[in-house]
């Protein structure tokens, strides 16, 4: 990693700790930040004994601290930083449950050879069944719905 990405880390981390501090979580929660070269993108990782009070209900507190930070260091930085910000790897157990939930509808939909709509999802998350279905031969996915009601519908192929 070069000397400007390590200044930054360090910049991503200082901050972190210091936003955590004002929330009262000195010493509850353990940050750890990483530059993850391939995808751009600073991954902010956080431990604690207690992750759903930082996770909040599906996620939303997570997504507002990392909507917060991400804002908060484009002031202090003077640019816009791709970051990711994870609690006791709860993002990617998500990614895992979501990629479970997909295959369990395809076998659906090719059983059926109906469309089936998965329930509403974040952006971030639709993204994460988009992308895991991309190349399936037998089945294509859309999104539809406006909003926090927007969903994927995974269909046949015709």
């Amino acid at each position: 990693m070069d000397k400007i990405h390590m200044d930054k880390t360090q910049t991503v981390l200082d901050t972190t700790i210091n936003f955590l501090a004002q929330m009262g979580f000195t010493d509850k929660i353990k940050p750890k930040v990483s530059f993850d070269e391939v995808s751009d993108r600073y991954l902010i990782l956080l431990e604690t004994d207690n992750p759903a009070l930082l996770i909040g209900y599906h996620g939303n507190t997570l997504s507002g601290l990392q909507l917060f930070l991400g804002q908060h260091l484009h002031q202090i930085l003077g640019e816009w930083i791709n970051l990711t910000v994870d609690v006791n790897d709860y993002r990617q157990r998500r990614e895992q449950s979501l990629k479970t939930l997909a295959d369990s509808t395809v076998e659906k939909v090719l059983s059926s050879n109906q469309a089936y709509i998965l329930p509403p999802m974040p952006a971030s998350e639709r993204r994460v069944v988009h992308m895991y279905l991309a190349e399936h031969p037998q089945v294509s996915t859309a999104s539809s719905g406006l909003g926090r009601e927007r969903s994927v519908i995974i269909s046949p192929k015709v």
